[in-house]
């Protein structure tokens, strides 16, 4: 029987419950994801690569390489199995499907058949990654959250949020805002998610922790890579191991409530020592400081 002060103590813990601030309601996995385009020449031995991923400490990959409905030879479900031999899961993959961004009359066939595959993976997310240079003007991204926007309807249904990730071109100007801010503005908040890059911010010159602020919520992932210091020259340095360079990760980390941070993947596009060696490094700073 529900006495009327037991009523009231529900009561005010709903009404506590309503005041608490959306943003602290995120909570990170902890899962150490890695991009699987780090170890992209390692991959012609797909079977030796996963199996150094997994012993550096990884359980979670961001995959590249969708082709055909094939990861580099192998059928999607072949590739699931591999995954699992290495104790390895996947809840992202990068597709980067042109025809689905670019054609004019897009049929959605495409996109279709890889809600079909992510499901079978497990994605939780479909990651668009890249616009090529011939695609990028001010009505290239408005078409683009269009169809952003049509692959979140298609792909919530299976389950599976859409995701956009940038490089540093979105910050360039169009008018009076950015090309990014034309993405964020054009999509559905509930249905299109941001993959944020924080190399590729820096590198543009922008404080990712803005741009959590102006909007909390929109990115459950992120590229972890950190940047060696400028060149003498002032050129801006390339990407390293985490830990190694001038990004600070303590302090974009102390926002990812306001971002709505899900899970993270470290990325590495060039090196100075052999690769897997690079990874454990970055994957043991990660642990130590930044997955608590």
């Amino acid at each position: 029987m529900l006495t009327r002060r037991k009523f009231i103590q529900q009561s005010s813990l709903l009404a506590a419950g309503l005041m608490v601030n959306k943003t602290d309601l995120f909570k990170m996995h902890k899962d150490l994801g890695l991009q699987l385009y780090t170890v992209r020449d390692e991959v012609k031995d797909l079977k030796n690569a996963l199996r150094k991923i997994s012993a550096a400490g990884y359980t979670n990959l961001e995959l590249f390489g969708y082709n055909n409905r094939m990861y580099f030879g192998n059928t999607v479900a072949q590739f699931s199995a591999m995954l699992k031999e290495n104790n390895l899961k996947t809840v992202s993959g990068h597709y980067g499907l042109s025809d689905m961004l670019h054609a004019p009359d897009y049929n959605w066939n495409t996109w279709k058949y890889l809600i079909e595959d992510a499901t079978l993976l497990g994605h939780k997310y479909i990651t668009i990654p890249y616009l090529d240079d011939k695609h990028r003007t001010g009505d290239d991204f408005k078409r683009i959250a269009e169809r952003l926007n049509k692959g979140g309807e298609l792909s919530a249904k299976a389950g599976i949020t859409t995701a956009y990730h940038n490089h540093n071109f979105e910050f360039e100007k169009e008018g009076d805002i950015t090309k990014y801010e034309i993405l964020l503005n054009n999509t559905d908040a509930k249905l299109v998610k941001f993959e944020m890059d924080l190399y590729w911010v820096e590198n543009a010159g922008q404080n990712p922790v803005d741009w959590f602020k102006k909007y909390p919520g929109r990115f459950p992932m992120w590229h972890i890579k950190d940047m060696e210091a400028p060149s003498a020259t002032g050129a801006k340095g390339q990407t390293c191991e985490v830990g190694k360079g001038v990004i600070d990760w303590k302090k974009i980390f102390a926002a990812k409530n306001i971002a709505g941070l899900d899970y993270t993947f470290v990325e590495q596009e060039q090196y100075r020592h052999p690769v897997f060696d690079c990874i454990k490094t970055s994957a043991d700073y990660m642990k130590k400081n930044l997955l608590k």
